[in-house]
């Protein structure tokens, strides 16, 4: 961006040459991505930028907004620049310890919601990574209970400021523990209604393929199981079926392509009524059944 005084630099111009130059550096979006870093650093809605186009920039504003506009231009998702996302029409705190929600986690939670709505049930969250689901089935179902789990205390971190930020705490119980590992399975006991479950899908014949937005900077491990991208569900067909509640309704995302060899890892005789849910774009994204006692 070229160097000018700040009383001639307008919001209309920043915004101008922010666009372009992201858009140089081949991000997606240029002028969304410039609108909101923008916003977040003079603390406005981006609705306030159009109202103030004409208004010049402070000079220590417009030096914090060239190096937020720098950390763009290197890939870094925009969530963790501004450190907040919003998922199912609310606010969370996000940062590089969690995934970013994807649009595609909302379809597995509107799921959940659509099925269990006016219905009180007691939820378990496996892998709760930012919590955004566990938040979100607390939020739109005011009489659930969530227990979420997570093996990375730094995702749980992140989490508790989110159940904290829409007062949650007495309804979403975070808890360190592997939903893969037969001695917490075990442990679950009554009541118990529905399991729900974003796992790792990408392969790592995949990873590479990915965005650097993803690839560089979200935790891996949150992602990528390392193998084929089936791994986790082998984990999770095998282990539902320790969890000692006879019956219960679970809800797991899928990759795109998946959707054949999840749903015949699950086709076990303690599972019955399973149906695929597809996302808006025709793509079998959710993976739902019924535990059933054998």
């Amino acid at each position: 961006m070229a160097s000018r005084t700040a009383t001639v630099w307008r919001l209309l111009d920043v915004l101008r040459e922010a666009s372009e130059y992201l858009e140089r550096q081949s991000v997606e979006q240029p002028r969304l991505n410039a609108e909101r870093l923008l916003a977040h650093v003079l603390g406005h809605s981006r609705v306030d930028l159009y109202l103030r186009f004409e208004q010049p920039i402070q000079a220590d504003k417009l030096l914090a907004y060239k190096e937020l506009l720098h950390r763009r231009a290197g890939r870094e998702p925009l969530q963790y620049i501004i450190g907040e996302t919003e998922f199912m029409s609310l606010p969370l705190n996000v940062d590089s310890r969690v995934l970013i929600p994807r649009p595609e986690t909302e379809i597995l939670t509107e799921s959940v919601i659509t099925d269990w709505k006016g219905r009180s049930p007691c939820i378990l969250d496996i892998g709760t990574g930012s919590g955004c689901i566990a938040v979100s089935l607390a939020h739109y179902l005011p009489g659930s209970r969530a227990l979420a789990i997570d093996a990375d205390e730094d995702a749980l971190s992140v989490a508790r400021l989110n159940v904290d930020r829409h007062g949650l705490s007495e309804r979403v119980i975070l808890k360190r523990a592997d939903g893969t590992e037969d001695i917490f399975l075990r442990s679950v006991r009554p009541p118990l209604d529905v399991v729900v479950c974003n796992p790792p899908y990408v392969s790592s014949e995949s990873w590479e393929d990915l965005a650097p937005e993803i690839r560089e900077f979200e935790p891996r491990k949150a992602l990528c199981d390392e193998g084929d991208g089936l791994t986790f569900y082998r984990m999770l067909a095998r282990g539902l079926s320790l969890i000692p509640v006879p019956e219960f309704m679970f809800y797991l995302e899928m990759g795109d392509g998946q959707a054949d060899a999840v749903r015949t890892l699950f086709g076990t005789e303690c599972v019955a009524d399973l149906q695929v849910i597809e996302d808006l774009n025709r793509i079998p994204r959710v993976l739902k059944g019924k535990k059933k006692p054998v």
